[in-house]
């Protein structure tokens, strides 16, 4: 009876620790499951509230897609995204007018001197420069384009080799950081011919392009169709090994500036949307869309312990020295 007792109590002992282990195995299953259906880097799966975005036209393309993604996780979620340029989505952050504003360029803290003006990079933009179809050049020198669009020395394609039709350049308006990128860095600072036909968002100028005979331009590569003919400069072509070689210098990163979000009753919405724009499972979409990961720009003066896009005053340097061979 005692043996058989005995028997009992380790047949019951045995029981409770296969439970254990069971239970163990089944909440560390659980716990697996949970972590995969959390959207990215651990962030709740109760947001909501809105997002109002504008800015960069060139960037407006990929924040419109990542918006559109960040929505379907987060069906209580509203992110409204519009264009207007760099220029004022600087001016509209600064001023409270939206969330996030879009920008080519830096904020000059001349202009905007409020400390709490925070700039996320999120990627890099390269500008290419386009003609209709009609033109049947794929190359032109920095020379050839300050003569086309800040002397007004070309005004025939015959002039350069190509067909007997007249030039014409199709601009940016002062508010775009597209402009400002090109005015910089191809045309030497120079300004354009103030008789230029100024197009106001990067979408409608490749259309504009494309119907006109004759004409050229330039704008962010994410924009571009299959209807206009993409012209290097200087015989280089916009890819990340000539931006990093200093070879291409029509270029820029993309900013996404905030206000200090600490304040800002929506601050965890914008900062988990922030993110989104940099989580691994969206970079695929940023390639897609004609544009280059932060992470993939690696310029050989950068330390290798300071990652990319983490510093504003580090990157920005090193650009300056890419461009200009300093």
């Amino acid at each position: 009876m005692k043996t058989r007792n005995l028997f009992c109590r380790l047949s019951l002992l045995k029981y409770k620790f296969r439970s254990a282990r069971l239970l163990a195995l089944a909440s560390g299953l659980l716990f697996l499951l949970v972590a995969c259906v959390t959207p990215f880097n651990n962030t709740p799966a109760a947001l909501s509230g809105q997002i109002k975005v504008d800015g960069s036209t060139a960037l407006q393309p990929l924040v419109s897609k990542a918006a559109t993604s960040f929505e379907k996780l987060y069906p209580q979620v509203h992110i409204n995204v519009s264009g207007g340029g760099s220029v004022t989505g600087l001016s509209d952050v600064a001023s409270h007018r939206v969330d996030i504003g879009d920008s080519d360029i830096y904020a000059d803290p001349a202009t905007y001197p409020d400390p709490n003006l925070t700039d996320h990079l999120v990627c890099v933009i390269p500008f290419t420069m386009i003609v209709s179809s009609d033109i049947n050049l794929t190359n032109l020198t920095t020379s050839d384009i300050i003569n086309i669009f800040a002397t007004g020395k070309y005004t025939n394609w015959a002039q350069l080799g190509g067909p007997d039709l007249p030039i014409v350049p199709i601009v940016r308006p002062p508010t775009s950081g597209t402009r400002a990128t090109f005015r910089r860095y191809i045309l030497g600072g120079r300004d354009e011919l103030s008789t230029l036909t100024a197009i106001s968002s990067s979408q409608d100028l490749v259309t504009r392009v494309a119907q006109t005979p004759g004409a050229i331009g330039y704008l962010a590569a994410s924009v571009l169709n299959a209807q206009v003919r993409v012209i290097s400069i200087n015989s280089y072509a916009a890819s990340l090994k000539n931006i990093e070689s200093g070879h291409y210098t029509f270029w820029s990163y993309e900013h996404m500036y905030t206000l200090n979000t600490l304040n800002q009753t929506n601050g965890a919405l914008i900062d988990a949307f922030l993110n989104f724009m940099l989580a691994p499972q969206f970079q695929p979409q940023v390639v897609a869309l004609h544009y280059f990961p932060i992470s993939d720009l690696k310029f050989p003066l950068l330390s290798a312990n300071t990652p990319v896009g983490t510093s504003l005053g580090t990157p920005y340097l090193v650009e300056e020295r890419k461009r200009f061979r300093v």
